[in-house]
């Protein structure tokens, strides 16, 4: 086996063992020796790619934010549409698809890294970067948040419902696969709150 394979294993073992144990005692409570303990790697190996916990946080939430922002920006190439809520074949559905189909594959560590035994930022990291790039886009293609309320609540609601309801996905027992999940986020956004209670 090569050594840059090597490493990558070594790094992957790493990764998953500090997600487990983040699960299991929290972030604050980890130290390097449970990791390398957990993950089966000596002190010095840690070492060779992490100079402590934070930093291999850092680096794990790096390349998260990379890989969705990546995944975002290659959709984002054409305009946002308010095509109809069935429609799977415009940007918007292929935004929230790639970028699902990402975040799925890395469940585990968004899940953890959501909890409340994680990082309490990283949602808010994830929130500034769909906020950017959202609004970049919206300026790119003349368009706008509306100002009917604030500037600022407008776009606590657009964003902020979207990222809860991935999140919710996230901590599901049991949740839709990826496209079903683009099919919902697509219906949600021709909804506005009081279309969601009934009557009889």
């Amino acid at each position: 086996m090569k050594q840059a394979d090597r490493n990558a294993r070594t790094k992957q073992n790493i990764k998953q063992s500090f997600i487990k144990l983040i699960e299991d005692k929290g972030f604050s409570n980890i130290t390097v020796s449970d990791i390398t303990r957990d993950a089966g790697v000596s002190r010095g190996t840690f070492y060779v790619h992490y100079t402590d916990k934070y930093e291999l946080l850092a680096k794990i939430e790096d390349e998260l934010i990379m890989n969705i922002s990546a995944a975002l920006k290659d959709n984002l190439k054409e305009p946002l549409s308010n095509a109809s809520s069935a429609d799977r074949s415009g940007a918007t559905y292929r935004v929230f698809s790639q970028a699902l189909e990402y975040v799925d594959s890395e469940r585990a560590t968004m899940h953890a890294l959501f909890s409340n035994n994680g990082d309490s930022q990283f949602f808010s990291q994830i929130k500034n970067v769909v906020d950017d790039l959202f609004t970049a886009q919206l300026i790119k293609n003349n368009g706008h948040f509306t100002n009917d309320i604030p500037i600022d609540y407008t776009k606590e609601i657009a964003i902020n419902s979207i990222l809860n309801i991935v999140r919710h996905w996230i901590d599901k027992d049991n949740p839709e696969d990826p496209d079903e999940l683009a099919n919902i986020l697509m219906r949600s956004r021709f909804m506005a709150p009081h279309d969601l209670i009934a009557f009889n």
